[in-house]
């Protein structure tokens, strides 16, 4: 009796464990004929970004990327030219859903699933997104970037004197030039990787340097100026005088550089000067008088000076410099040469019936000096001049500067 009991016992142990194994052997085929749909479906929970794909297949999945296309391709990025931010959105920029990429990311990542883990996905809701992937028309993205060029391309402007106020050096602004090609391969290298809303693509181009000359720089006083009177009903005279003004406006001297008045100025037969009472050019020794004595002023070493025959009226008798004869190519010439250790830059303009020439240089270039000068009358025609020294308010020299004689009252 015992021993039927325990074959019972045995059977029914035997009929469990046979229907369990049939029960999972059953489950199992059903599982994996369910999981197989999944080789041409999107597994549930699959997104593309905000986009539920669950029960699309992938051949069918274009369907719905088309009918969001325009919506997606709203999104903006920044394109970066110069340092200055430009929004498009991809549309735009001839970017497009490439789809075949988009859904064969997705294909590849269900194909790379075990069982388990895609059973795992399928029974817990698992949630997986993928980014829209990206492909672009590089005609229209080249046709987007010229018209950036055109809007970010900048002409380089070299250093320059700002003489509104004063005189003050410029250096310029570097010019940019955006590379079109180069930057075409850019765009098209960072859409193939995904985009992310409002993300920035730093363009590239040339930079163009400005030409300058930093030791300008340095120029940032009037070391010494002069101003003579003429007469402003003298029609041709005054436009010899504004001729020979706008000649020598501008010029610089670099530190031991000699200015010549006639190879700056002359010869005075040039562009702009006309016929005046006896010879073309005539009242420019006004402006080389005006010249002489700037120099003077500023302390520098005056290498050539002829007076006229005659005592000039606008400045005081040895003080003069003539440069022109009756002929209209000859110039004695007045010189004098740059003894700063900085540049010089000469301004020299009119205003009203004044002419005025100032040099511009460093504010240590006269090192703490100023000058002043004198002309005492000796014997009936003659004139000596003097250029007193000064420091701190005292005077601290004085030179002669030369003995003029005169021929003519």
């Amino acid at each position: 009796m015992r021993e039927k009991l325990r074959e019972h016992k045995l059977f029914f142990l035997v009929l469990l464990l046979l229907v369990l194994i049939l029960s999972y052997a059953g489950l199992s085929i059903y599982n994996v004929y369910s999981l197989k749909r999944y080789d041409e479906e999107f597994l549930p929970n699959t997104y593309l970004e905000r986009f539920d794909m669950t029960s699309y297949t992938f051949e069918h999945a274009h369907v719905k990327i088309d009918f969001y296309e325009d919506y997606i391709l709203d999104k903006k990025i920044v394109l970066e030219a110069n340092s200055n931010p430009y929004e498009y959105t991809l549309k735009e920029l001839g970017v497009s859903v490439d789809q075949e990429r988009t859904i064969e990311q997705v294909r590849k990542y269900q194909k790379s699933l075990g069982y388990s883990k895609k059973l795992m996905i399928v029974n817990n809701n698992i949630q997986k997104t993928f980014p829209f992937l990206y492909k672009v028309d590089t005609e229209v993205l080249q046709n987007v970037l010229l018209e950036l060029r055109n809007k970010t391309s900048v002409e380089a402007v070299n250093g320059f004197f700002d003489v509104s106020e004063g005189v003050h050096y410029n250096s310029g602004v570097n010019g940019f030039n955006l590379d079109i090609q180069e930057n075409v391969q850019t765009i098209v290298d960072f859409v193939s990787k995904g985009i992310t809303e409002g993300s920035t693509v730093k363009l590239v181009g040339e930079e163009v340097a400005a030409q300058a000359n930093e030791s300008y720089k340095a120029i940032d006083t009037m070391t010494s100026s002069f101003v003579t009177t003429f007469m402003p009903y003298s029609y041709y005279r005054n436009i010899n005088l504004n001729t020979a003004l706008n000649y020598i406006n501008g010029t610089i001297l670099e530190p031991g550089e000699v200015f010549s008045y006639c190879k700056t100025a002359g010869p005075f037969n040039r562009t702009g000067y006309v016929f005046y009472y006896e010879f073309v050019g005539n009242g420019v020794c006004q402006i080389a008088t005006t010249t002489y004595n700037a120099a003077l002023l500023g302390g520098l070493e005056i290498l050539k000076r002829y007076p006229h025959a005659k005592k000039s009226l606008y400045v005081a008798g040895g003080l003069d410099a003539t440069v022109a004869s009756y002929s209209s190519g000859w110039c004695v010439d007045m010189q004098f040469k740059n003894t700063y250790d900085y540049p010089i830059y000469i301004k020299a303009y009119s205003v009203g019936d004044q002419a005025h020439v100032e040099f511009w240089s460093n504010h240590d270039a006269k090192k703490g000096l100023e000058y002043t000068t004198s002309s005492t009358k000796i014997g009936v025609r003659g004139y000596r001049t003097f250029l007193h020294t000064w420091k701190d308010g005292e005077e601290i020299d004085v030179q002669k500067i030369t003995d003029t004689w005169y021929t003519e009252e």
